[in-house]
This record gives C-alpha cells, structure tokens and sequence, in this order.
C-alpha cells in the first residue's frame, strides 16, 4: 500500500459514489488511473465490500445484537452461519475468540417480533446454544470508517451529484437518541433496496430499473437522506489485511452515568469505529482496531482514564471474522412493501 492507495481508501471510506473524476482532482491524476487504482484495490481485497448505511429506527425498526455460546460439540460451525445470514432480518454476522463465538445483529419491530426471531434462529442451530445474551441497540456514540492508518485529512469537493456528498456527513456518521419515524414510499422502498444491493450503482441505472425518470431517483434519494434514513455510502476498508485486529468492549456502567461522559472518550480515541448504548448486560459496545497487545492495552488505558469512575466491569472479546453485513434486510424491505 503507497499513499495514494491510502488516500483512495480514505476517499471511498468516506463516500463509496464519490465520481473519478473528482478524486482525480482531489489527487492530481486521471480518472482512468483512479479507475485502475480501484479495481486493484477490489481485487485484491483492499476493499472488503461497499454498504448502504441506513438508521433502521426511523424505518419502524430497532436493532438488537444477540451474543450466542455454542455447545461444544458443533462440528460445521461455516454451514451453521450460512443458514443464520439466510434469515431475513439478519443484517451483521461476526465470529468471537472469547466468551461469545457470535455476534448476530437483527432488525425487529417489537418485542414480540425479537422473540419470534431469537426462536427462528435458534432453530436453525438445532438450539445447541450453551448461552446467549441480548443488548437492544438506544443510539450511537460514534461511527466512522476511517482508522488514523487512511485518515489523512484529503480534501475533495463535494457536489449534489450522484454521490450527494454535499448532504452527507462523511467522516463521521453516529445516531444520536432521538429520531422522527419516516414512512418510505414504494419507490423510495425500491431504490433503497438497489442501493443496498449495489451502492455504487448509477441513478440512470435505478432509473431504468425503476422505469422512472434519472430526476425523480435523485430527488428521492436527496428526501431520504434529508430524513436521515440514508446516512452513508461507504467503501469498507480490509483493516485486517493492514495488520490490525478488531476487538469489543462490552461495558457496563453506574445506572447515573451521564451522557456526555459516555461520549467524552471518542473526542481523544481514534481507534475506535462504532460505539453504541445499549440496553441489557451491558450499557456499551465498542470496536476498535489495534495491531499488537501494546495499541491494544493503551486504548483500553485511555478509554478508562476519561470515564473509569462510571466504569463496573467490562469484557474483552477478539473479532475472528465479519461473515455477514446488509444493513438494509429484506426482512425490512419486505414489511415496508406490505405497509
């Protein structure tokens, strides 16, 4: 990896529709070698994937990561996590080294519609579950994609284009505790589904799709970000290929922890991608990036010293592999079509 490699990651951590042409500019080269860069980075998994990323509470939808201990004696665990990414309203997978051997984030309407979930899940286990536990996700505390390794501060213009990097927030995209409910209308239902399954794909393509015109998909698009439904497109970067591994805090705090106190680590800590409150065992789940035991003790350090007086307990767990990641389920696309 050489700088511009970098700087290229950076740019489509940021906005995976940003145009060549304009970070050929932002680059001082042609889009034709950006192009070639691109599809390097594609092919030799520099880029893991593109994702839409949505607020699905807005959607009528909340979030729940369900931390699932098998019995011992699974011996296809891969068959296993095919048949769970199979579910609907699954939209995240992730194997565990530690306490817990899987993360399975769902999208659920309701109570009851989590428990018919957990028990579909199950299922599919053939319930050889030795333990599990479920946190109900209230909001975020941080969300970025760029690690310090690809931030280095590039400067593109953004424009109202097809990559709307003028409305997006493009380094940071957290959701804060409060939201206004949004009802899609079918065709913003349809182009969110093209967007989930290609993020990258051109408004005159969803047009045609869609048989409506390139206009009427844009003006769509710029109402669901205004709505905050949409809160980015994003190239996501192989950290692990860099030589970094992604571990989860699971934290628990004093019931009076306040609010800016849980927020007052991310202002220091750069290593940290997503933090979330959460309801459950534990009040906060944090992944960050380190590449040895060193980086890795002093993040914890560090996050200790600005909020350790709230602190209970906390778990360290070590992210093996991501196995699955829509967040837009057709689960959800599916009850916004009856609707």
């Amino acid at each position: 990896m050489n700088k511009k490699d970098l700087q290229l990651l950076e740019l489509m951590a940021q906005n995976c529709r940003i145009p060549n042409t304009t970070i050929a500019q932002a680059m001082k080269t042609s889009k034709d070698t950006i192009a070639y860069r691109i599809k390097n980075l594609e092919n030799d998994d520099w880029i893991k994937q593109y994702v839409l990323f949505i607020d699905a509470r807005r959607l009528g939808f909340t979030r729940y990561h369900i931390l699932m201990k098998f019995d011992a004696n699974i011996k296809n665990k891969k068959e296993l996590f095919t048949k769970i990414a199979s579910h609907k309203y699954v939209m995240w997978i992730n194997s565990f080294i530690g306490r817990f051997d899987l993360q399975v984030i769902v999208d659920a309407t309701d109570g009851f519609h989590l428990n018919q979930i957990r028990e579909e899940l199950f299922e599919l286990c053939n319930h050889n579950i030795k333990e599990y536990i479920i946190l109900t996700h209230l909001s975020d505390l941080e969300f970025t994609q760029l690690n310090p390794i690809i931030n280095s501060g590039i400067e593109f213009e953004k424009k109202l284009d097809h990559s709307f990097s003028s409305m997006l927030t493009t380094k940071r995209f957290p959701v804060g505790p409060g939201f206004e409910a949004y009802r899609p209308n079918p065709l913003e239902v349809e182009i969110l589904k093209l967007l989930a399954d290609d993020p990258k794909i051109s408004l005159v393509a969803m047009a045609t799709k869609l048989k409506v015109s390139r206009i009427t998909v844009k003006e769509r698009i710029k109402i669901l970000i205004s709505k905050k439904i949409i809160l980015s497109f994003a190239g996501i970067p192989n950290l692990y290929k860099m030589g970094f591994v992604t571990y989860y805090l699971l934290v628990r705090l004093n019931q009076n922890t306040p609010l800016d106190a849980m927020k007052k680590p991310f202002h220091k800590l750069r290593n940290i991608f997503y933090a979330g409150r959460m309801l459950g065992d534990y009040d906060m789940i944090l992944y960050l990036n380190a590449r040895n035991p060193q980086e890795l003790d002093e993040s914890i350090e560090q996050f200790k010293s600005e909020i350790g007086s709230y602190i209970m307990h906390y778990d360290l767990l070590v992210q093996d592999k991501v196995l699955y990641w829509r967040q837009y389920t057709n689960g959800i696309y599916q009850s916004l079509k009856k609707i």
